[in-house]
């Protein structure tokens, strides 16, 4: 127990310390640490089935601007480990996540608030030309915080061992069980609702009742949706972008030198404009630099805090460009300086097209080139939060809910593939995009994003998923509220059973309400954590006096 109790915590301990974000970022995912506790605990099943239980709640909840509505690591991990431990049905998972996650957010205030120590500290060890010791605040300190705020108590947790969590739940009336699971079958609306909110452009929202009713009457799988869909997607942007050309295919015309009539298209137009005299660089960033430079793009946020976001991240990543740019430690540690304050940006997926960018306006600017800090800052900043809008939809809003939707659904049917498929697919398309995205900032320099937001490619390609992430979240609707009625008329001598007169006029129809319910409530900025506590007086209530039933 010992060595499983230290396993945990050193797994909850990642899960806060994102010191190489892409794979530490599943690891706020209680589908990806679910198998893990329970690997750990001597149950991966179990654990695994706790896991996706938990996960679609928090299938919708977006973390974006350095806010956290609910602690997803604490409620996987501890939620997950309280499953296995006691032995209860992996479904009870639900009851004992949400009251750990709540606990959570204090947790990671406390963190982020501390943190904040670290960069004034590393402010003082630039002042001593001390670069290292950047460096090294940007991950031991908060390495220790994660350990003691999460770590500590996870092993505490697990070391008490499994007696008395078994005895808590032997001592919980079976008909209060019962009335948990039903509470348990109607959470999931909560995270489905949440998608729909974030996602539900009106024009859009058609797409989410198409895959609802598709799946209630055709029976189809959660990936044969998902493939279904993207089919429809890709053909739906295939036809916006034929439009698209159309439309600049159209030409302007311009009077030449010798007085004769050009035509150009608008490309080639801008394209003219741009032209600029090529100066040749004598102080050049090597393709090992770029590398290195992105790959430290994933620590950015090991030292996440209040006061300045990502900066100390930030400045950690671009230490190995300036090294390589500037000779004297003095003329490093003044450029080091620029990058120590406030940012906050998506920073994994599209987020590194903006460090490229700086790598290459801090080139040109080694290369003596008219680039003041000033200006590399304005980029940064006028760059963050566009960044931030199309990066946390793509990633949190879009691919995150797809592929983990699909991997809850495999991995409640006991499949292993379910949080193996969707870890491996999604960190694959983190690092080929972030890669793809520092690149072509570095060799674009900043008209590079500016372009791609103004081809309106990003919307068109959001568009598309969206359109796929509805379908999926639709199809999930009609398989995971898993909640009927019980309700029986009786007609004479014989009796019509209510289920049956709603199935009759469409399958689904009470999950679809509570999730329509549910999504409403949301519209009308009705706090989650109330939301929550409805669900769980509507479950029970409702279960008491017969009016819903769990369907198992």
């Amino acid at each position: 127990m010992l060595l499983s109790a230290i396993l945990v915590a050193l797994l909850a301990t990642m899960g806060q310390w994102w010191f190489f974000g892409p794979v530490t970022k599943c690891l706020v995912y209680p589908l990806t640490t679910g198998v893990l506790v329970g690997l750990f605990l001597g149950d991966p099943m179990t654990g695994m089935l706790a896991g996706a239980n938990i996960q679609l709640i928090y299938l919708g909840w977006i973390s974006a601007g350095g806010t956290m509505p609910s602690n997803t690591i604490v409620a996987g991990i501890f939620g997950s480990a309280m499953t296995v431990l006691s032995g209860a049905d992996p479904k009870m998972a639900v009851t004992f996540a949400i009251p750990f996650s709540m606990l959570g957010l204090l947790q990671n205030q406390v963190y982020m608030t501390v943190n904040a120590a670290w960069i004034h500290r590393a402010d003082k060890y630039l002042e001593k030309g001390n670069i290292r010791g950047v460096r090294i605040m940007n991950f031991l300190p908060s390495f220790v915080m994660a350990l003691l705020l999460y770590g500590v108590p996870a092993f505490l947790l697990v070391i008490s061992g499994s007696s008395w969590a078994q005895q808590l739940i032997n001592a919980v009336p079976k008909d209060v069980i019962s009335a948990l699971e039903v509470v348990g079958g109607i959470m999931p609306a909560l995270g489905i609702a949440m998608l729909l909110n974030y996602l539900g452009k009106k024009k859009l929202i058609p797409w989410f009742f198409g895959g609802f009713f598709l799946t209630v009457y055709s029976g189809l799988s959660l990936t044969a949706i998902s493939i279904f869909s993207a089919v429809i997607a890709l053909i739906l942007y295939l036809n916006d972008q034929n439009k698209a050309e159309k439309t600049e295919s159209k030409k302007v015309k311009r009077l030449s030198v010798n007085k004769k009539i050009d035509t150009v298209t608008i490309d080639e137009k801008e394209e003219l404009n741009d032209v600029a005299p090529v100066v040749p660089y004598t102080k050049k960033l090597s393709k090992s630099t770029l590398v290195k430079t992105w790959l430290w793009t994933t620590s950015t946020e090991a030292a996440y805090n209040y006061e300045r976001m990502q900066a100390l991240g930030i400045a950690n990543l671009m230490i190995t460009p300036i090294r390589e740019l500037y000779d004297t430690e003095e003329r490093q540690v003044q450029e080091l300086k620029k990058y120590m304050v406030f940012y906050n940006s998506e920073v994994f997926t599209i987020g590194p097209i903006v460090n490229g960018i700086a790598c290459s306006m801090e080139e040109a600017r080694a290369n003596g080139e008219d680039v003041e800090p000033k200006d590399i800052n304005a980029v940064r900043t006028g760059l963050m939060g566009p960044v931030a809008g199309i990066g946390d939809t793509v990633m949190q809003g879009i691919l995150f809910p797809i592929l983990f939707g699909i991997g809850c659904s495999m991995a409640l049917e006991r499949s292993y593939l379910g949080p193996i498929l969707s870890f491996v697919i999604f960190e694959g398309l983190i690092f080929g995009c972030g890669y793809f995205m520092f690149m072509t900032g570095y060799k674009q320099g900043k008209s590079s994003l500016l372009k791609i937001l103004k081809n309106g490619t990003i919307d068109k390609i959001v568009n598309a998923f969206s359109i796929v992430g509805l379908m999926v979240v639709g199809s999930m609707a009609a398989t995971r509220v898993a909640v009927n009625t019980p309700i029986a008329f009786k007609i004479g001598e014989g009796s019509t059973k209510l289920q049956e007169v709603l199935d009759s006029l469409a399958p689904g129809l009470i999950p679809l309400g509570i999730t329509v319910l549910v999504w409403w409530m949301l519209k009308k900025k009705i706090n989650t954590i109330w939301i929550i506590l409805a669900i769980f007086i509507f479950g029970i209530v409702g279960y008491y006096l017969g009016l819903i039933g769990y369907i198992s």
